[in-house]
């Protein structure tokens, strides 16, 4: 009978275990795809259960006919039948009510729903695509009211970066870095170009913009333009180890070129207006411009290796760029190490962050001379000369003395400009929480960033220059240093009792800057007395070492308040002290206070929750500083003089010691910022944006102003001479159009308008005083087509109205259209003061550089393997001063230079004799659209576990719709466009391999 019962129970256990099947797959996020570990896995209505591993992998045994609950935090829980399947694969969603998005802030983090200021993140996922050098293009086009310009179109040169407007005048307008935590001293260095250019894109992971002065503030005197947060990729603690290869090639060909007379064009217009200089024109048809530029081809190799122990996250990354430019000879080339290691000790109290970045940049520069030259140099003229004592390149005889023109290919072929940048930046975090005090933590930040650059300048005896006899050698080199020590304590505490959280922090920081230019060294290469070249060095100037030291001590702290989830207190103080400033005004005092209503945390929001996932109301107000000018400005300084102002003695320069003019009341310029604000998300996350409301008053504004002559060492000194504002409104929005299984589409648009106007200007007491001329302009020296004035936009332009026509064509010089019997400039401008004479008391305020409206549209496309993604930018209101056409299209080129010029064609229709220099016809509206770049990719699918290949193509600067007549709306720095590198289309083709 026993074993009766024995063989009915083994039975009876056979059937059971006979009756389950073993269950395998693996959870991924539906985001992302990457595995999801420790996702809980139950059998419902059991305690039966499983979690995924590192990968998302899991393995259970179960009844067939049983349900697998799937559960993951700030995920959405999932339950699914197994129907007596063996494998099941699940992506699992992420819980818009439940997951918080966390964002850098400055000296920490915090979850997106608490932030009372106005901050924007874009991660990786969402920068855009190409052929990019500098980091900052990453983000063009994504943050309202942020503009992005770059100074030229050669590889890695420096950009413009805006925002919510310029808050100076003449002090630096650049927003301050901050690299994994390290500001930066935002300067282009000695021997390079942008000072991002170290950075490897590959290696960033987010960005992070902080735009008004509650958000910046505890940056203060550093803010006044905004912040930019760089945060690079970190491995992480438990991570499998990953290796990721990035590679692309690139093809770049100028877009366009500027509108100039053909050689057969030439000859005719001189055949009829200089028929006595039509001897000096040759036969030839020289597109210069097109001798200068190249198709430029580019790569780009990244490598990283990620991954983690179980309390260790490491990163090491190796990138190599080399990428020319579309003028010949121009390039850059960039190798970088990147590492990141984390690591917790003692159950994770104590955690420490080691980050090294380092990279040498080569640069081969552009002479000027060959971009103004390929535009202005005659096209009649050949390239070649056999008999040519210039290398046997073509140039004006020097019986012309000092030509107009240069042979632009010459100058190229026979120059070399180039530099080198080695650069390293490092720091250390170590964060430590306290164990006498629950929720008390203290870190440390120790940081250095070291450069030393070099450029060079070769010019041999056999280029035509204003010294036709001798070449010349320039080297200039520079040392930069940065120290850093920052020491905060961070304390967090839950007080149940009010239903309140309270976050405090509080720190100190000490960076020290050091910039020294060792010697400068010129040496000339003569003839000898029988007139063939000698390339023995006949003179020689080294400059002095030349040191500029200066140091910021600070003192900051921030406090958050919560109440009941749904009030929102932030306070910000930061208080420095610069050397850059006197004992009087050293110290300044930069305070911002920030509030925020969760108005979807009322209860009486719960009948609103189908549409409402989130809505918050902020306002802040805050105090920040610009400090960014010339050291050693507040007190006398003994400089020693150059190789243009030493005293002759006896035949030898002397160095002599002379006083530099200086400014002992000199102080901060400070930026007041009011900001509204409002955040949203609608429809289970499908629709996300913010709106925001700003004005921006900075006084002491900070400019290089004339004085009266003998109250200084100088005719200019740097005073604090008056205010200006800035006020606008931003809005961003953020929808997925569609999301199902296999397709996806994000959208992403953004529009901001900004005024500017300058509300004060010190220092003149004349009532006819119309304002401080700026803006350089070739065509004459010392010309100026801008002007500060209170009421106008910073930089206005102030030209002459130009009389037109019927046709509306202006009126050409050298005619008495008037019938006063005198030919003066009453001819072609307005009087507007209608006293009889045309002078500069009637030019007018005409428009300004600064756009009024800024605008994106981003669009990324996921289906089925493929990938597409666009953006698209614009910017209306914006006014540029075409500078070439003003000073070459006019027939003065052909008739009074001393070597003929070729012209814009410009000349064909207004026929101008004399370069009308201040007419307002040359200023024209730059408003566009523009194509950034569009990418289409496809993800090999089905490669192996954790292999994935991408392969995609992507087209910059794809079109640009404008009317301005130049060759890019964007190319005139501060509104000015005159011979600068012209900006490139580039299709570039790459690959992404993960293993």
């Amino acid at each position: 009978m026993k074993r009766l019962s024995l063989l009915l129970v083994m039975l009876c256990i056979s059937g059971v275990a006979w009756s389950q099947v073993r269950v395998t797959g693996k959870v991924t996020d539906q985001l992302n795809g990457e595995g999801l570990p420790g996702v809980n896995i139950l059998v419902k209505g059991t305690t039966n259960g499983a979690v995924t591993d590192i990968d998302g992998n899991y393995s259970i045994n179960v009844a067939p006919d049983a349900t697998l609950v799937f559960s993951y935090v700030g995920y959405v829980k999932e339950e699914v039948p197994v129907n007596n399947r063996s494998t099941i694969d699940l992506n699992l969603a992420p819980d818009i009510e439940q997951l918080s998005e966390v964002v850098v802030v400055g000296y920490g983090q915090q979850e997106k729903e608490d932030v009372t200021g106005s901050v924007v993140e874009v991660d990786s996922k969402e920068f855009n695509k190409g052929a990019i050098v500098s980091p900052d293009q990453l983000i063009n086009g994504k943050v309202p009211g942020v503009n992005i310009t770059p100074d030229s179109g050669e590889p890695g040169g420096k950009v413009q970066i805006r925002i919510r407007g310029g808050t100076s005048l003449t002090a630096g307008n650049d927003p301050l870095y901050v690299i994994d935590g390290v500001p930066l001293e935002n300067t282009t260095q000695n021997g390079g170009r942008n000072p991002l250019n170290f950075l490897n894109p590959n290696d960033i992971e987010s960005f992070t913009v902080l735009k008004d002065a509650s958000a910046a503030a505890i940056y203060g005197s550093r803010a006044a333009n905004g912040v930019i947060i760089i945060t690079t990729k970190s491995g992480k603690a438990g991570a499998k180890p990953r290796l990721n290869y990035d590679s692309w090639v690139s093809f770049s060909n100028a877009v366009d070129k500027i509108d100039v007379l053909n050689g057969d064009q030439y000859r005719l217009v001189a055949a009829e207006v200089a028929p006595d200089r039509t001897n000096l024109l040759l036969n030839a048809n020289t597109d210069w411009q097109s001798q200068v530029l190249r198709t430029a081809v580019g790569q780009n190799h990244s490598l990283s290796f990620t991954g983690g122990g179980e309390n260790t996250g490491y990163r090491i990354s190796f990138n190599y760029l080399d990428k020319e430019g579309i003028i010949e000879t121009s390039s850059t080339k960039r190798t970088g190490l990147n590492l990141n290691l984390n690591q917790s000790l003692f159950d994770n109290t104590l955690d420490i962050s080691l980050g090294l970045k380092g990279a040498y940049t080569e640069d081969a520069f552009v002479d000027g001379a060959a971009i103004s030259n390929s535009i202005g140099f005659a096209p009649t003229q050949p390239i070649y000369d056999v008999n040519s004592q210039f290398g046997g390149y073509w140039e004006w005889p020097t019986t012309f003395g000092t030509a107009v023109g240069l042979n632009p290919v010459s100058v190229l072929d026979q120059t070399e400009f180039v530099g080198e940048t080695y650069r390293s930046l490092g720091n250390m975090t170590i964060s430590y929480d306290l164990p006498f005090i629950s929720g008390l933590s203290a870190k440390v930040n120790l940081a250095y960033d070291v450069l030393k650059g070099q450029r060079s300048d070769f010019q041999p005896f056999t280029l035509r220059s204003q010294s036709a006899d001798s070449g010349q050698v320039k080297i200039e080199s520079i040392t930069r240093t940065m120290k850093l020590l920052e020491s905060y304590l961070n304390y967090e505490k839950n007080l149940k009792g009010i239903n309140s959280n309270i976050k405090a922090l509080a720190g100190y920081s000490y960076q020290d800057f050091f910039n020294g230019f060792p010697t400068i060294t010129a040496r000339r290469l003569s003839t000898n007395i029988f007139g063939i070249y000698n390339p023995t060095i006949a003179g020689e100037y080294e400059a002095p070492y030349s040191v500029q030291e200066n140091r910021l001590i600070s003192f900051f702290g921030r406090v958050d308040y919560d109440f009941m989830s749904r009030y929102l207190l932030t306070v910000n103080a930061r208080y420095d002290g610069s050397s850059r400033f006197g004992d009087e005004n050293r110290w300044g005092f930069f305070p911002s206070a920030s509030l925020g209503w969760r108005i979807i945390e009322e209860p009486w929001m719960d009948g609103l929750s189908s549409i409402f996932n989130d809505l918050k109301v902020r306002a802040g107000w805050g105090i920040t500083g610009n400090q960014e000018f010339a050291n050693y400005q507040y007190f006398a300084v003994y400089r020693p003089s150059d190789q243009f102002t030493q005293y002759p003695l006896g035949g030898e320069p002397i160095t002599t010691i002379r006083p530099s003019a200086y400014n002992p009341q000199l102080k901060w310029e400070e930026t007041t910022q009011y900001n509204v604000g409002l955040d949203y998300s609608l429809l289970n996350g499908r629709l996300n944006g913010t709106l925001d409301f700003y004005l921006k008053q900075t006084d002491d504004l900070l400019f290089n102003t004339p004085v009266p002559a003998g109250t200084n060492l100088s005719n200019f000194v740097v005073t604090n001479i008056g205010s200006m504002e800035n006020k606008g409104v931003e809005l961003g929005l953020n929808g997925i159009i569609i999301d199902k299984s296999d397709i996806r589409w994000d959208l992403g648009f953004n529009v901001a308008y900004n005024h500017n106007e300058i509300t004060k200007l010190n220092g003149n007491t004349d009532p006819d005083f119309r304002g401080v001329p700026v803006g350089d302009i070739s065509g004459g020296v010392g010309n100026r087509i801008q002007i500060l004035s209170v009421g106008e936009s910073r930089n206005t332009f102030y030209v002459f109205e130009h009389i037109r026509d019927e046709n509306g064509n202006p009126l050409v010089d050298g005619v008495d259209h008037n019938d006063d019997g005198v030919v003066d400039d009453s001819d072609l401008y307005v009087d507007q003061n209608e006293d009889g004479i045309v002078n500069d008391s009637d030019r007018i305020y005409y428009n300004d550089p600064l756009p009024d409206w800024l605008f994106g549209l981003t669009s990324n496309v996921n289906a089925y393997n493929f990938d597409l993604s666009f953006t698209l930018r614009g910017s209306l209101g914006g006014y540029v001063y075409n500078n070439f056409a003003s000073f070459a299209g006019n027939y003065s080129r052909l008739t009074n230079d001393i070597t003929p010029g070729n012209m814009h064609a410009s000349v064909l229709d207004n026929q101008f004799e004399e370069p009308q220099l201040f007419s307002d016809i040359y200023v024209e509206d730059a408003s566009f659209l523009r194509m950034d770049n569009i990418t289409l990719g496809y993800t090999v699918p089905n490669l192996g576990e954790n292999v994935s290949l991408r392969v995609y193509g992507t087209v910059q600067n794809a079109f640009v719709i404008t009317d301005y007549s130049g060759i890019d709306p964007e190319s005139g720095i501060g509104g000015i466009d005159n011979d600068l590198y012209p900006r490139s289309r580039t299709f570039l083709i790459g690959l992404n391999l993960g293993l």
